[in-house]
């Protein structure tokens, strides 16, 4: 009885671990882009979500300084570097005409890492252009997922790395 006991602690353990270690060595790489044409204030709104641990590295890498999202001590520091990556490898285009947008800031939200940008001036857009590398220099099996929304309308695809150049159409 006692070593079915201790049996059943070390898989207890193990299990433990194993979803403790899975939680920050996730088997997939996906960043969520979604625009929204907001006709009211005639801009285009865009949030981006990366997994935290992801892009701290991420941003490591490019920038070579110690990074931490989580600390809000050191989100005015970290605001600057998020701008920076997101505007080098999230660039979009507007009917042709490419387009220069205001970083409103991040928030974390447990696991994740939400990014916010606005590009006003903007009225309703007939094609939308994005050239995308969120990540890449991180992993080769990323996929970065765009939802664009006109006038209610919302459009979906995805690009697979090492794809770069995506396109919708109103």
């Amino acid at each position: 009885m006692k070593v079915l006991f201790m049996h059943r602690g070390w898989v207890l353990a193990m299990l433990i671990f194993l979803s403790a270690a899975s939680r920050k060595n996730h088997p997939f790489h996906v960043g969520v882009i979604e625009i929204e044409h907001n006709a009211t204030d005639r801009s285009l709104e865009l949030s981006c979500k990366l997994f935290t641990d992801d892009f701290e590295n991420a941003l490591r890498t490019r920038f070579h300084v110690p990074i931490d999202l989580g600390d809000p001590a050191k989100q005015k520091g970290m605001d600057s570097l998020v701008a920076r990556y997101i505007q080098d490898e999230l660039i979009l285009s507007v009917n042709g005409k490419r387009l220069s947008g205001r970083y409103l800031g991040f928030e974390q939200d447990k696991e994740a890492i939400y990014a916010y940008i606005e590009y006003p001036g903007q009225g309703k857009p007939t094609q939308l252009a994005a050239e995308c590398g969120l990540m890449y220099d991180q992993f080769t099996d990323q996929i970065n997922i765009f939802h664009v929304t006109v006038e209610g309308k919302r459009q979906s695809s995805k690009l697979n790395y090492p794809s770069r150049n995506i396109e919708f159409r109103f």
